[in-house]
């Protein structure tokens, strides 16, 4: 570490947590060309002395970042590393509708429950703002570790919290239900049900499923597109199998499921109004679309009896505990359970004498 100048100006060289850092030296009311050796020392000294007692505050000589700069550069950096970078670019528009122009190292915890106040007022869900948190979140995070073009000193909003989001309350569909829904159903969306039901495959995994990947002749479909970026293979039931050979005979696209059009789905809301619509058709209880991989899963542990290892191969789940909130189980299994359970006493029910 040490003092030197360049040009008219003096800078101290120090280093921080193993970092070298060059700062000129400013002294507030006093013309920079009269700053001399002796104040450099001494501005050193001060930095030293900071950094020893743990009190020194990089972003304070840092330059000042706007907040579009950084989420650009996180755009870029989430254009590379995600499969699907689409709620990446929504979440920066409306990141930038309330932190645009603004410094990024005068952020404080406070602007982000400002921001937490703002968005709940607009009416957006708890999920939504805390996917909203948690990209903000990471683009720190990659900008403080140097994995984006920006680089910062220090993350001003370090032990940002995300809201409690209620539980929803699990649901699945008995094959009377998902028949109603069959039924109700527009004809191109048909077998996407069914593939949902047959396999729990989710809906991204659905909607990029292309026909290389359909084995006929062992009947089966290699999902090589997955959340956990493993692949897996999922045998064909022969309902399914049957759709498939029909649909494969009557397609002009790469991919298997496509819009009444026969064009792809790229949207991550696939057929988002036409479930809704067949929800409404078939006068069932509002649900997800994500439910039928609940309901898959819950068929094979709670009727089927699937032991966990079998059903975490079919449906990719790699974490036992994340397997455990699929499997839901139906209220007729719960009184049968405590049916049995009657059996085993006999309790004399009645009425006391007086």
């Amino acid at each position: 570490m040490g003092c030197y100048k360049k040009g008219n100006r003096w800078y101290i060289d120090y280093y921080d947590n193993g970092s070298r850092k060059r700062e000129v030296v400013t002294i507030k009311g006093k013309d920079p060309s009269t700053i001399t050796y002796r104040d450099a020392e001494n501005a050193l000294a001060i930095r030293k002395a900071e950094i020893a007692q743990g009190k020194f505050d990089i972003s304070k000589t840092e330059k000042p970042i706007k907040f579009e700069k950084l989420i650009d550069a996180y755009i870029d950096w989430a254009n590379e590393n995600h499969k699907s970078p689409d709620r990446d670019h929504t979440i920066r528009n409306n990141l930038l509708d309330f932190y645009k122009g603004k410094n990024i190292y005068s952020l404080t915890l406070w602007d982000i429950e400002k921001y937490k106040s703002d968005r709940k007022k607009r009416g957006r869900k708890p999920e939504t703002i805390n996917k909203e948190l948690g990209a903000l979140r990471r683009m720190f995070n990659l900008a403080l570790q140097g994995a984006l073009k920006i680089k910062i000193g220090k993350n001003p909003i370090k032990g940002i919290k995300l809201l409690k989001v209620p539980k929803i309350k699990p649901k699945t569909y008995r094959p009377k239900e998902f028949q109603k829904l069959y039924d109700c159903a527009p004809k191109h969306f048909k077998p996407i049900l069914l593939c949902a039901y047959m396999t729990g495959m989710r809906r991204s995994e659905i909607a990029t499923l292309k026909w290389p990947d359909v084995d006929f002749q062992a009947r089966t479909i290699y999902i090589a597109e997955t959340k956990n970026d493993e692949p897996r293979l999922m045998p064909l039931s022969e309902a399914l199998y049957s759709v498939l050979q029909d649909l494969k005979n009557n397609s002009e696209s790469e991919f298997v499921f496509t819009t009444h059009e026969g064009k792809p789905y790229t949207s991550r809301s696939s057929w988002k109004s036409t479930w809704a619509t067949t929800l409404k058709k078939s006068e069932i209880e509002k649900g997800r679309f994500h439910d039928l991989r609940h309901t898959f899963v819950s068929n094979l542990i709670v009727n089927e009896k699937e032991d966990f290892a079998t059903v975490m191969a079919l449906s990719g789940h790699k974490d036992i505990s994340m397997l455990k909130r699929y499997s839901h189980t139906h209220d007729e299994a719960k009184r049968n359970a405590i049916s049995k359970l009657n059996q085993t006493i006999i309790v004399d029910n009645q009425p006391t004498s007086q």
